[in-house]
């Protein structure tokens, strides 16, 4: 039985981008060519990047 609340839920979502922040940021580093990957990878941290800010949002402004 899941025994976390929404605002834990939250936080762990939050640290799971955090972490996928810092993988992409590794595979940026180490792209290979096509130049098209380090694009995909560009595009993808900035989509988890906006994520993790309105994440952060949420677990900051959260009630109760």
């Amino acid at each position: 039985m899941d025994t976390e609340n929404a605002k834990q839920h939250v936080a762990d979502a939050t640290n799971q981008l955090s972490n996928a922040r810092k993988c992409l940021n590794n595979a940026l580093r180490n792209a290979e060519k096509p130049p098209e990957n380090e694009q995909q990878i560009q595009d993808t941290l900035k989509a988890v990047e906006g994520a993790l800010k309105s994440a952060t949002a949420t677990l900051t402004n959260f009630k109760g």
